[in-house]
């Protein structure tokens, strides 16, 4: 096999021969809400940048659930500037792109955020706001790279599997490309508040990732770090491949926080099916990991 079978399957979708579709049954609802019903932060989910997850209506679950906690979160199309950031507490960018997803078979050159907006969104920060940035693998990682620059982090090139630390109760045909953040493996950072949470109910044991991009980044926490046996697997139409240490990061940046991943998968509730019907399930759902509490920890930490 040419590839590893999940980057297989995301480069079917993003190719558009295979489905991403919300999984069910999914529990949206928080037993104790963060903040009363409507009182809680504004939210910016945005929607101006081909964010995928957002397009093809994926960013359901993640909106139900901060609701339910009680944040206020707005899905919007703006361009980004400073007076129009200055409404939101907290910011979620999704994989963007320069174009439809599926509509080209890879990302080119082309400007997925213009420098007006970096800047504007780079200022917000520093004054206060919080930034949630969601990345993938390759090809799409090409797009959002500027974004991740801006705020310090390197991104890499290519796609993540690790064949010591993956999930092997995943019947897949290779699954080294789940990879597993555990209290066990010694690979999730156990001293941040986002895996501590605010008591015991909400520490955070077991994550994984399904490939993703790998980040690094000077003064970050390293949340998700990825161990010596982490390798990348080059994209097939030759971008560089590289390798950084982690899959999470999470900073100050001025007056402000932000929180970047590698993958965006665990912040969905979702399946894949292939044009073969091979279905497999990634996210809030799944209840072998804590994803769920992991996104409302994020957005914790992320607002305080």
């Amino acid at each position: 096999m040419k590839y590893f079978f999940f980057l297989f399957l995301f480069a079917m979708c993003f190719e558009a021969n295979a489905q991403m579709l919300n999984d069910s049954p999914f529990v949206a609802s928080v037993a104790s809400p963060k903040f009363k019903k409507g009182k809680g932060p504004k939210m910016l989910i945005d929607a101006a940048h081909h964010n995928f997850i957002v397009e093809m209506g994926l960013i359901k679950p993640l909106m139900d659930v901060v609701t339910s906690d009680g944040y206020r979160p707005t899905i919007d199309s703006s361009v980004f500037t400073k007076p129009y950031l200055d409404q939101y507490k907290v910011v979620v960018i999704s994989p963007a792109m320069p174009f439809l997803f599926g509509s080209k078979p890879e990302v080119t050159n082309e400007i997925t955020f213009t420098d007006a907006e970096l800047n504007a969104l780079h200022n917000w920060v520093l004054e206060g706001g919080a930034l949630l940035m969601l990345s993938e693998h390759a090809p799409i990682d090409k797009s959002m790279t500027p974004l991740f620059n801006k705020f310090g982090i390197q991104m890499s090139s290519g796609a993540i599997y690790d064949s010591l630390h993956y999930d092997t109760s995943v019947d897949l045909p290779s699954n080294v490309t789940i990879l597993k953040f555990t209290t066990q493996n010694g690979l999730l950072n156990q001293d941040h508040p986002i895996t501590k949470g605010e008591n015991s109910t909400e520490k955070i044991n077991n994550i994984v990732t399904y490939t993703g991009s790998s980040l690094q980044g000077e003064g970050y926490a390293n949340i998700f770090e990825l161990s010596p046996s982490a390798k990348m697997k080059k994209w097939n139409r030759g971008l560089p491949a590289n390798l950084g240490n982690s899959q999470g990061l999470a900073g100050t940046i001025g007056k402000g926080k932000v929180a970047a991943f590698g993958d965006c998968n665990g912040f969905t509730a979702m399946y894949i099916k292939t044009n073969t019907g091979q279905k497999f399930s990634a996210g809030m759902q799944v209840q072998a990991y804590d994803w769920k509490q992991f996104v409302l920890n994020t957005f914790h930490w992320l607002s305080k």
